[in-house]
């Protein structure tokens, strides 16, 4: 595998499987997510998609627990969540000199960003407040 705009910042793994029995894979390069899938064909290997909302680097992905929701973040100051892997459904902001990391909660019910001024922001998964 091979094409990705840049430096490969981050690789994150779904912790449940595709109807394949296989994972998705995440990856952070430049200033987009490239998603992974794991085809019927073997011959086809893995096919992708890219996820390019992000306006500067992203730093970190991380699939929330038992979903194929990801996260994203970037030193745009902005972690965006996508649901199912596929398109946008929230974008989280302020860490005003951009994101380094995050983490969900092992529950999946919170997500933490670390904020490249050493802040720590969390957000509750049901209504984006920190």
């Amino acid at each position: 595998m091979g094409g990705f705009p840049g430096k490969i910042r981050r690789l994150a793994w779904s912790d449940i499987n595709t109807e394949l029995g296989v994972p998705l894979l995440a990856v952070a390069s430049a200033e987009v997510v490239g998603v992974l899938e794991k085809q019927f064909d073997e011959s086809a290997g893995w096919d992708g998609w890219v996820l390019d909302l992000h306006l500067e680097i992203v730093q970190d992905v991380a699939f929330q627990p038992g979903t194929f929701n990801l996260a994203s973040a970037a030193d745009d100051g902005q972690v965006l969540l996508w649901y199912e892997a596929q398109q946008i459904s929230q974008l989280l902001t302020g860490a005003s000199s951009g994101f380094c990391c995050l983490a969900w909660h092992p529950r999946g019910h919170q997500l933490a960003a670390g904020g490249q001024a050493g802040e720590v922001f969390i957000w509750k998964k049901d209504d984006g407040s920190r």
